[in-house]
């Protein structure tokens, strides 16, 4: 009977040195974490190897530290993009009002002819109409963005939708003095797309070409598995590596004056279109030549 009750004591000890280790490494863990919290250190809690559930809480609530580190890069990059956009913004508004400003101001002076006038009015016109393109290119950029911007996809034949984008921009290939070189797999491509949002896709892309390309321009259409890679590719000068690597980036333009006709949206959108059609887009530069490719599932 002495040796059960000997049994049952040591038992008993045992039991409560366990709970007043447990008790002990709950209060550490708390203590770190609170330590952590008020500190903002950048430090993980420390795992104790002795009980496998206080363990398992302590990699839990370590996993919660990396998931705030997590969300707080991504908060202050998405402030620092932001505030970006906002300084990018405010350069390309502020460069074709000044004009449009300019230009009114001339029309108000005496010594100026009706032709002259004419000239004015025509000069204004057209930078208001680079405003509000720059106006309209933001809107639709933050509408795809949204959460609420739905596309109904379906099934569209690609190889037609290029076929005819590529005719209709020929006299800008023309005035560009640009002959694409076009290669299409073939006529008859179906891929899981939207047909008004893979258009605006390709237009862009083209656009893009056209303004930028230096003499040569190349626009394939090939199929790689399950899937249809349209690629539009021109010789360039001036380009870098950063260049490619933020080409997608809203109002990121090469030309670091931000001087030229593009607002550096048509690409940013180009993408976030593809995006929304469960597609891929990426950019590669080599040996002068930017190439640009979009990738959709095919269909039958």
């Amino acid at each position: 009977m002495i040796y059960i009750v000997i049994s049952l004591i040591v038992i008993l000890i045992f039991f409560i040195a366990h709970l007043q280790y447990n008790k002990k490494q709950i209060n550490r863990i708390r203590n770190e974490l609170m330590n952590i919290n008020k500190e903002k250190a950048d430090r993980k809690v420390t795992v104790c190897l002795l009980d496998k559930n206080i363990e398992s809480l302590a990699e839990e609530i370590n996993r919660t530290i990396d998931g705030r580190r997590e969300s707080e890069a991504n908060r202050v990059k998405f402030e620092r993009e932001l505030r970006q956009t906002i300084a990018n913004m405010s350069h390309d508004l502020r460069t074709p009002l000044t004009s449009i400003i300019g230009y009114l101001q001339f029309l108000k002076l005496d010594d100026i002819n009706e032709e002259e006038k004419l000239e004015y009015l025509n000069i204004a016109e057209q930078r208001a109409r680079v405003l509000e393109g720059l106006l309209n290119d933001f809107y639709e950029l933050s509408l795809i963005d949204s959460i609420d911007f739905q596309i109904k996809c379906e099934k569209v034949n690609i190889s037609r939708l290029i076929e005819e984008i590529l005719l209709g921009k020929y006299s800008d290939f023309v005035n560009r003095n640009l002959i694409p070189e076009v290669e299409m797999c073939s006529s008859m491509v179906n891929i899981l797309a939207e047909e008004k949002s893979l258009k605006r896709v390709i237009e862009n892309l083209l656009s893009n070409v056209i303004k930028y390309a230096k003499n040569s321009v190349k626009i394939s259409l090939r199929v790689e598995k399950k899937e249809a890679v349209f690629t539009v590719s021109n010789n360039v000068i001036n380009l870098t590596k950063e260049d490619v690597e933020n080409i997608f980036d809203r109002f990121y333009m090469a030309d670091k004056t931000r001087s030229g006709n593009g607002t550096g949206v048509g690409l940013a959108v180009a993408k976030a279109l593809v995006n929304k059609m469960d597609g891929d887009v990426s950019a590669e530069f080599e040996e002068e030549v930017l190439s640009i490719s979009c990738r959709f599932k095919l269909i039958s």
